[in-house]
């Protein structure tokens, strides 16, 4: 991967409608049909999210990454660590081969905080972004309404925050491929998940929000979790 870095725009935060109104709508199961929460396909679903990281109280999952930024037209390229505590707690850290920080920023109970960014590149989109992590990394608690097609399973929710979340999962696996999040009727997030690592946690994820012109990857580059010293290893 190119960590070389490059000159990143400075990317407004206005919308463009054309290519909001390119994407493609949120994928649908074909003859979908809801199924029990006590069905093997639920207890998948189950199963494979309860394989995501559950950090001890106070105690981060870091985790080391490589993330690629596309915005624009321009690719810029770091590596970094990611300190997990839980969805909406956590701080991510990257810099390029050179040792300039493209971002560092926390997320935590009073939302976003961006400590340091790259000279040039927006701190609204580093928020947005960030913001936009915390949907990657927030999985669903309950399967109700859980649809199961041929190849797919289904779960649409309104959430708290008035929001519509669809999340996509694989009916083999149950392992979940895809999240969407409909910020605004123009404005739609969407993560994918494209593989996970032995342990059944995310290894490589893709943000797209193209209201705000970017396309981020972020692909985690090490098996062997760190983990607090007061943890035991997660059982292959």
């Amino acid at each position: 991967m190119n960590l070389k870095p490059r000159p990143f725009p400075v990317v407004a935060l206005a919308g463009s409608l054309a290519l909001a109104a390119g994407l493609i709508g949120c994928q649908s199961v074909p003859d979908a049909h809801p199924v029990s929460l006590t069905s093997p396909d639920s207890q998948r679903v189950t199963n494979a999210l309860g394989q995501w990281p559950h950090p001890s109280p106070g105690v981060a999952i870091k985790r080391p990454f490589f993330i690629t930024i596309h915005a624009a037209g321009q690719r810029t390229s770091a590596s970094g660590i990611l300190e997990y505590y839980g969805p909406r707690d956590f701080r991510i850290t990257a810099a390029t081969e050179l040792g300039v920080i493209l971002l560092d920023a926390r997320m935590n109970w009073a939302g976003v905080t961006v400590l340091r960014s790259m000279p040039g590149l927006d701190r609204r989109i580093i928020e947005a972004l960030i913001d936009d992590m915390s949907h990657a990394f927030d999985v669903p608690s309950k399967l109700d309404g859980l649809k199961v097609g041929e190849e797919k399973m289904i779960l649409q929710k309104r959430r708290s925050d008035t929001r519509d979340y669809t999340w996509i999962f694989d009916r083999t696996s149950g392992r979940l491929l895809q999240t969407d999040v409909a910020i605004s009727s123009l404005d739609t997030l969407r993560i994918y998940y494209k593989s996970y690592n032995p342990v059944g946690w995310p290894l490589e994820m893709q943000i797209v929000r193209p209201v705000h012109l970017y396309d981020v990857s972020l692909s985690f580059t090490d098996n062997n979790v760190v983990r607090g010293a007061d943890e035991n290893p997660p059982a292959e």
